[in-house]
């Protein structure tokens, strides 16, 4: 077999994590916080923040790593033209930066305190287990990856301090609409190369976008309200483009899986729905009153469709 050079690994190893998925992985924590009011009520600055995001990253590249360690005897007859059966990346390598992976997640959370370090020991396990030995029970399968997604979500509410009734039930509507719109995608991605003309999993996609885009619009409400200026209105009106965005990416999704589509545009409806989840993130973040931080979370979109090229399904 021909040793790959430098290039060839550089590529194999992005294609490996995933690269354009990546980009909105520390957004569920991130929103968690603002939903939970965290930039009223922060008072030990950003490192949490800064360190939950990064737990997040973490572990999501630890689910994907693993992920295709499972599955390498599979894709070996299946999909020979990923890193690991095509031999860019050798399984040792791919099993030390797991490890190494696993390892940040942990020291990091440590450093947090015992609820992040119990939430994140749940969640790694989790990958783990679902990963070696829970992949192929479809409805566990779905639910159990829904499930991880917003564990990380609630690594963000940890942070803040004294969060207000109406606060914690707009963080159970948007956990609610992230459990049902990653749900709904898992589904989808297990049916992709299936022959049936439908697939499962629109609707709770549709109905999970539809919980999560209801947050930042009840946000932009508060926002025109109590605002008499022209900035917050901008940022009002931003978040609304984006939230309306956001459903259309959904409802294309759900079109997509309801007409027996081929599995290269089932996989392009998911590629496109985890790019549509920085929308929301975003609209979060300007419903806030905020305009660095959806300007930063669009620029992570742009950067997730230009590497496009690098992502393996």
């Amino acid at each position: 077999m021909k040793t790959p050079n430098k290039h060839e690994r550089l590529r194999g190893w992005l294609q490996l994590l995933r690269l354009p998925h990546l980009f909105s992985v520390p957004g569920d924590p991130l929103a968690a916080f603002l939903i939970a009011g965290g930039l009223a009520r922060q008072t030990g600055g950003y490192f949490p923040l800064v360190a939950v995001c990064f737990v997040s990253f973490a572990m999501s590249l630890f689910g994907i790593i693993t992920n295709d360690l499972a599955d390498i005897q599979l894709d070996l007859e299946q999909h020979p033209d990923r890193p690991l059966p095509r031999g860019v990346i050798s399984p040792r390598a791919a099993s030390y930066a797991a490890q190494l992976c696993f390892l940040a997640a942990v020291v990091t959370a440590i450093c947090l305190g015992w609820r992040f370090f119990l939430i994140t020991l749940v969640v790694l396990v989790s990958i783990y287990t679902y990963n070696f030995y829970v992949k192929y029970r479809p409805r566990r399968a779905s639910m159990m990856m829904a499930v991880m997604r917003d564990l990380s979500f609630a690594l963000g509410i940890l942070i803040v301090p004294g969060i207000s009734i109406p606060r914690i039930l707009l963080l159970v509507l948007y956990g609610v609409g992230l459990f049902l719109f990653y749900c709904g995608l898992n589904e989808i991605t297990r049916s992709e190369t299936m022959s049936k003309m439908v697939r499962p999993g629109g609707r709770r996609v549709i109905a999970g976008a539809c919980c999560c885009a209801l947050v930042p619009l009840l946000f932009t409400v508060k926002l025109f309200r109590d605002s008499a200026t022209l900035p917050p209105i901008l940022y009002g009106l931003f978040g609304i483009v984006l939230c309306a965005l956001f459903l259309l990416a959904a409802l294309w999704v759900y079109q997509v899986s309801r007409t027996g589509s081929s599995p290269a545009r089932i996989q392009k409806a998911v590629q496109v729905s985890f790019r549509a989840a920085m929308m929301v993130q975003a609209a979060v973040a300007a419903s806030c009153g905020l305009i660095v931080l959806p300007l930063i979370l669009l620029a992570g979109l742009v950067c997730s469709a230009l590497s496009e090229k690098y992502a393996v399904s």
